[in-house]
Parts: structure tokens; sequence; C-alpha cells
């Protein structure tokens, strides 16, 4: 009996999936994105009988038949739900595999839909906390922006008999179960994808476990909150740049309630101009933060378009949405670094040898030949104007060349270089003449004399130092033990022939002093 229900079940799953298989394909036709995927199509005259057939009667939405290929994809996406959106946004941080132009297209997808109701949201904090709202917030608005995954509402709390103006937000009711369905119609499309098209080479199943993996952590607000926090830390010291407090005693898993912040969003261009808002500031502060927090923190906000930062008068940045969040080792943070450094400096032997001596690339391959790729790509920018220049595009180029060296790059640089191409689009829209290169190179000349220093080289020593200290207890015991057993030799010998005594244990001294000396070079 289980077994046929289990046979049922699946029956019942596959038909779920053959509906939303049709739903997708007429999606897909209405944003004319079937083209796109019929080039990569094994049995193309089959695909196109069969879409033909399934999407019967549909029409092509005449808003985006002219927008580019990135832009039908990214709508096609907003339409088919919150899995696909976040999907979306996924993909663009990796121009390796869908190329730079799509890539940018999808940077751009906004995770903007309608909001749910009030009373849903007043009932899922309940529910949470485990009383009624008044006891929880003084007052509570309706929504005021809505997303895929949660919405935000403008409260009020009370701590130590004041009144304090935070930002509450909700997940969506269901959420996770629709985006649990959605993730296993993905998957199972993906593995469909994999066996009948040529598009096996870029790996779409590991795309769509990828995808899960961090809509997982999107799935429970507490981590969002942590990432504020941290985030908070690290900048802490940047009066040009403010992350909103959070109220931790008002977090949970569906529910995060933050400081409410008092700017004006920096895509409200006319609103800016009317409260004379500093732009030239504004646009330096957002790329010098931006740097600090990559390259001096290795922590950086990568979601920092237009919608989630807002402006006061002094062009200080306020920042808000923490849920995509990139992280850079301190040998990534060296490398990128070294690379603005270079080519701000047009000194591309310097960034060939970086490369090689950090391992990035092939140590089969030639600096000199590298060195010569390099100048490809700095030398046709330098007679250029400033705003002409994209850091975020030299680094594509620069992540385009380094494969033919066989480089392998971490998703972080390329989320990175994603984050890098959305924020300098901000800084040219508040200020188009700003120059990316000149703004970069004091901070980047203060992180590397720090990192090279005598200070940060004497920290080095001291850590090195602290975690030999904490094996050291153990040498004595070993030296011990050693010595034990050379006893036990020396007395073998000593029966066998007395008068060689002296002469063994001086050696068995010397053998345990000299494994003694490997063993604390090995730990140092």
């Amino acid at each position: 009996m289980e077994s046929l229900l289990f046979t049922s079940q699946q029956k019942l799953s596959m038909l779920s999936n053959l509906f939303f298989l049709v739903k997708l394909i007429r999606v897909l036709k209405k944003n004319n994105v079937l083209l796109l995927i019929r080039r990569n199509i094994k049995y193309k005259i089959i695909f196109t009988i069969i879409t033909n057939l399934l999407s019967i009667g549909v029409s092509y939405n005449k808003s985006v038949i002219n927008n580019t290929d990135g832009q039908r994809i990214a709508h096609a996406l907003n339409e088919l739900g919150p899995s696909f959106i976040k999907l979306g946004q996924l993909i663009s941080t990796r121009p390796d595999i869908v190329g730079s132009t799509i890539a940018e297209d999808l940077s751009l997808l906004r995770d903007n839909l309608p909001p749910f109701s009030t009373a849903k949201a007043i009932e899922i904090i309940e529910r949470e906390f485990g009383e009624k709202i008044e006891n929880i917030f003084s007052e509570f608005s309706e929504p005021i922006a809505a997303a895929s995954i949660a919405q935000v509402h403008f409260a009020k709390i009370k701590i130590s008999g004041n009144e304090i103006n935070v930002a509450v937000k909700v997940l969506r009711p269901e959420i996770e179960k629709i985006i649990g369905l959605e993730m296993e119609r993905l998957e199972w499309i993906t593995m469909f994808m994999e066996n009948f098209t040529e598009l096996k080479r870029l790996k779409p199943n590991s795309i769509i476990k990828k995808a899960k993996e961090v809509i997982k952590f999107e799935l429970d607000l507490r981590y969002e909150a942590a990432a504020a926090s941290e985030l908070s830390e690290n900048t802490n010291m940047d009066e040009s740049f403010y992350v909103p407090k959070i109220y931790w005693e008002s977090v949970t898993q569906r529910v995060l309630t933050m400081e409410r912040i008092v700017g004006t969003p920096a895509d409200k261009i006319d609103e800016l101009i009317e409260k004379k808002v500093d732009f030239k500031k504004a646009s330096e502060n957002l790329i010098v933060n931006f740097l600090r927090q990559s390259i001096r923190d290795g922590y950086f906000h990568a979601d920092l378009h237009q919608g989630n930062l807002f402006l006061n008068p002094n062009g200080e940045l306020l920042a808000v949405d923490f849920g995509i969040m990139g992280r850079l080792d301190k040998k990534n943070r060296s490398y990128l670094a070294e690379i603005i450094y270079g080519f701000i400096k047009q000194d591309y032997l310097h960034i060939a040898k970086i490369h090689q001596e950090a391992g990035l690339i092939d140590q089969k391959q030639s600096v000199e030949d590298f060195s010569q790729a390099l100048r490809s790509i700095g030398e046709p920018i330098i007679n250029q104007k400033a705003k002409n220049i994209s850091m975020g595009n030299v680094l594509l180029q620069l992540f385009d060349i380094t494969k033919q060296f066989n480089m392998s790059l971490q998703p972080q640089l390329l989320l990175l270089q994603k984050t890098m191409i959305t924020v300098e689009g901000v800084a040219r829209k508040l200020n188009p003449d700003i120059n990316f290169w000149e703004i970069s190179k004091p901070e980047i000349e203060t992180w590397l004399k720090d990192e090279l220093g005598i200070k940060n080289r004497l920290q080095q020593t001291q850590e090195a130092l602290q975690s030999i200290a904490r094996k050291v207890p153990d040498i004595p015991d070993f030296i011990s033990r050693a010595d034990q057993a050379f006893d036990l030799i020396v007395k073998h010998e000593d029966e066998k022939a007395p008068s060689n005594i002296s002469y063994s244990r001086i050696a068995v001294g010397s053998i345990t002093i000299l494994l003694s000396l490997a063993i604390i070079s090995v730990l140092i």
C-alpha cells in the first residue's frame, strides 16, 4: 500500500512539474526568451514544435520586445516568482557563465512585488513572539515596501520609557514552502536541460543548488541581522557610512527589527537636489566606503543599488537590506589592492608577478606574456576621460584574460566585480565626472602601507608566536618519551658493548636535540 501511495505521489509530482514546465514555456515565449534557449538546444526542430504547441495563444509582450536579451530574461524571471528572481540575482554575479552584457542587465533585476495584508503580517509577528502586537510595537504601519521574500513596515518600540522609530521586516506567509516547491521544480528542469541541451557545460543544476544555499540564509532574518551587526562593527569609525542598529530583542527567524533611518533615497534625484545634498561628496563616499569594506575589512555590502542607499544633506550614506553580503580572504584582498594600484601606476609587470607569486596563475605561464596581456587592458584607458572608465569592466576584462592563463577565480571575486559595477553606476548618477582612480589611490596606498608596515609584521609575528606557545606544552612530553625510547636502545647497546656507552649516549642526545629542533622549526 505504501509503495502504491509513494508511486501516486510521484505521479502527482511529475504532473505538477509538467504543468509548471508549460507555464514556464508560455512566460518565456511571451518575453521572447525561447529564442535564446533554442540556440543551445541539441534538437532544435523538436524543441520549436513542442514549445510552439505549448504556447498556442501566447502573444509577445510589446513593452519588452525591443529590450536587450538580459532585460527580457529579467522581466520573465520577475513574472515567474520569488525563486526565479533570486536565481536571476545570483546569475548576475557570474558574467563568466552568461556573459557580461546579460549579467549586467540581470544585476538591475529589482525585487518588487505587491504586498500582503497588514493583518497577515501582524498574525505572523504575534505567532513569532507569542503575544499581542500592541505588547511588541506601540505603532505599526501599512507595508511601505514589498519584495519576493519579505516586506517592510514602519513601527515604534518602547525602550526605557522612550519611543523609538523602527523598520520591521516580515517574511511572506508560506514563503519557505513556496521557495522549496519552486526549487524542486527548478532542479527537475535543470536536470532535463543538462540531458537534452548544450547547456550542460554551464552546469545549471549546480547553479540551482547554489541558489538554494543562498536563499536558505535569506529565509532566516536572524542571518541578515547578524550581517548588519558585523558590518556596523567594521564601519563604526567611518563617519560617512551608517548601518542602522539592530534591536535583537525584537528579532526572530521571520521578523527583523532595526532602527528606522532618516534620509532621502539615492534614486530620488529631484528630492536630493531640493534638499541640497552634496552629490560630489556622496559619490566619493560611496566608492571610498566600498573599497574600505572590500579591501580593509574583507566583508562588503554586495547589493548597494540606489534602492538600498539613503543620503543625508552632508552626502553621508545610510545603507539598508543586508541579505546579500560578500567576503574576501586576506589573499584576495591583497590581490585586489595590488591589481587596482598596479593599473593606477601602469605597472603591468608588477601585477603579473603578484598573480604568479600568489599562485593565481600557473607557475609554468610566462610572467612577461601575462604582463603583455594586462597591458592590452590598461593602455586603452590611459588617455580616456575618467568618466568613461569603469573599474568593474576593467576587472571583468582581467578575469576574462586570466582564464587563458589557467587562473581559477573564486565566486566572491565575481560578486565583487558585479558589486563594483553597481557602485560605479550609482556614483556616476550622482556625479557623472567622478574619477574612480583618483579616489581609489589614497585608500589603497594607505591599506598597502599598513599591510606591509612594521606594525602589521609585528602583529603577524606575535600571532605566530602565540600559535607556537599553544603547541609548546606538547613538546616536552614528546622529548621525554623520545628520551625514554633512546634509553632503551642505549641499555640494549650497553649489554652488548659496555665500552661504547659514552658514544651511544652522545649520539642519542644529539639525535634527540636535532629532532626537537626540527619539530620546533616546523611549528614556527
